[in-house]
């Protein structure tokens, strides 16, 4: 059996409880009554998630730099969060579909910061 509660993985957990402590405290349970805001709430944590993992990284890192890739995660999640909202609110196409153009470009843009990275560049 794996050792999932190893001292190698305490970075995870304690960014998983940070991340799950600011959910509780932000988010009102008694308002999710339906599976799109369920939907919109577990996308909420998700971007805490990245949110808090972007931070962590920071503080970590040797030359404390955001890396980029975090960013771009985090800004697709949100404006996946918003398309969800504005779907169930108004179903306006002009809307949805400038929020789908900037999910793709900032997919785009995560493909190109991947490909290019200075890590590998440095290589």
């Amino acid at each position: 059996m794996n050792n999932y509660f190893s001292i190698k993985k305490i970075q995870v957990f304690v960014k998983l409880f940070i991340a799950l402590g600011l959910f509780i405290y932000v988010k009102d349970f008694s308002k999710i009554n339906s599976f799109t805001t369920l939907t919109v709430a577990i996308l909420e944590l998700i971007i805490i998630l990245e949110l808090v993992r972007m931070l962590v990284e920071f503080v970590l890192s040797d030359n404390n730099q955001i890396k980029l890739r975090f960013m771009i995660d985090s800004t697709i999640i949100f404006f996946i969060r918003d398309i969800m909202l504005v779907a169930n609110h108004s179903f306006k196409i002009q809307k949805i579909a400038s929020m789908l153009g900037i999910v793709l470009a900032l997919f785009i843009f995560r493909i190109i910061s991947m490909k290019y990275s200075p890590k590998d560049i440095e290589k």
